[in-house]
């Protein structure tokens, strides 16, 4: 039987690979990286190495696929609304957590976002926000499900297009503006429409 002190310093050598990787990718672009990079910089044996990872395309497959999953499994559709209708409050606080939790994982997004040997990451986030929203509005009674189907599909892709760009733009200012002043502007836009969010008569 594995101890529990074995499984925490398993725990714990992955997670100094997987942050070490993360640094590097903001030093370096990932096609120059070696494995023999990668352990020297996290203080381990290649062999270590392989004991967590097959390669360090495996080391990138997996650090996105858990960065991916924590955000991702933070929005929750159904819980933005009250006996039927949209709660501000809820939308606003959801942003405002959403931001903190991009800039605790900075590192990641950064990482992700300027690697240019990395072209595909917006993409997979985009397609795993797409997915997630499929699965909650499935489970929700709107009217524009049998009304209009087609702005079903138009409008997730949309704001979440719009979202991956806003935080990208976020990050190239080194994440200054604060979380609430980004999220008000965030409900303005949403409620009153791009237009009339910058004062033009509709």
């Amino acid at each position: 039987m594995v101890s529990e002190s074995t499984d925490l310093r398993v725990i714990k050598t992955r997670a100094a690979i997987e942050m070490t990787f993360l640094d590097l990718l903001l030093q370096k672009k990932f096609n120059t990286l070696t494995v023999k990079d990668i352990a020297a910089a996290a203080q381990i044996g290649r062999g270590t190495f392989y004991l967590h990872f097959l390669d360090k395309y495996d080391l990138l497959e997996k650090v996105i696929d858990e960065g991916l999953n924590e955000t991702v499994d933070k929005f929750h559709l159904h819980t933005y609304f009250v006996d039927g209708k949209v709660s501000f409050d809820r939308i606003t606080g959801f942003v405002q957590t959403m931001f903190r939790h991009f800039k605790r994982n900075d590192r990641f997004f950064r990482a992700m976002f300027f690697n240019e040997d990395i072209p595909m990451f917006r993409q997979r986030m985009q397609e795993r926000f797409l997915s997630k929203f499929q699965q909650e509005i499935g489970q929700m009674s709107l009217p524009v499900i049998e009304k209009d189907p087609l702005m079903l599909e138009i409008m997730p892709i949309f704001v979440s297009s719009a979202m991956i760009g806003l935080l990208s733009w976020w990050f190239e200012r080194q994440a200054k503006i604060p979380e609430e002043e980004i999220a008000r502007r965030i409900l303005v836009i949403m409620t009153q429409g791009p237009l009339r969010a910058l004062g033009l008569d509709v």
